[in-house]
């Protein structure tokens, strides 16, 4: 990109641009955070920070910097360090939970996960990427990946009981 092959990049932008902006949104719970964010990870790209190798390369760099640029929205904003021992912020959704519909209640109880959880949850089930990938967007091993996301599935589960009953969950 460092030679400013417009084209390309606007190829690049249009191929990964929803499915990055997705991923920011549902990190920062916040529509214009999130477009920041992914205009961030492009002006990145267009500069050339980083040589990237391949096209599977290229997607884990893009996620990866988009975490980052996610990550670091959300401790400048909030002015806290992400905490991999904390599941839940905020309340319980319980009261929110029992006046929307099923697919609200699950998008509800979704934001209430913590960030590393939230992010494992929805790079593994909305972008249906493997355990390796997502390692190597979060950097985190495999196992880690894998301890997360049964972590973040249980407290779900947990957190949905009440709104569903056991047959449909």
């Amino acid at each position: 990109m460092r030679g400013g092959n417009r084209e390309a990049l606007g190829e690049l932008y249009n191929r990964h641009h929803q499915r990055l902006l997705r991923y920011c949104s549902r990190l920062l719970k916040d529509e214009q955070r999130a477009k920041d964010a992914v205009q961030n990870v492009f002006v990145k790209l267009q500069t050339g920070q980083q040589n990237i190798r391949n096209s599977q390369s290229l997607q884990s760099w893009l996620f990866a910097v988009a975490r980052n640029e996610a990550l670091a929205d959300i401790k400048l904003k909030k002015n806290i360090t992400a905490d991999d021992s904390m599941v839940w912020e905020g309340n319980s959704p319980e009261e929110e939970l029992l006046a929307k519909e099923r697919t609200d209640v699950v998008g509800i109880v979704l934001q209430r996960l913590s960030a590393s959880y939230r992010e494992v949850i929805i790079l593994r089930e909305y972008e249906r990427m493997s355990y390796e990938e997502i390692a190597g967007i979060t950097g985190a091993t495999v196992s880690s990946v894998k301890s997360r996301l049964f972590k973040a599935r249980k407290a779900l589960i947990e957190k949905l009981k009440p709104y569903f009953n056991e047959r449909n969950l």
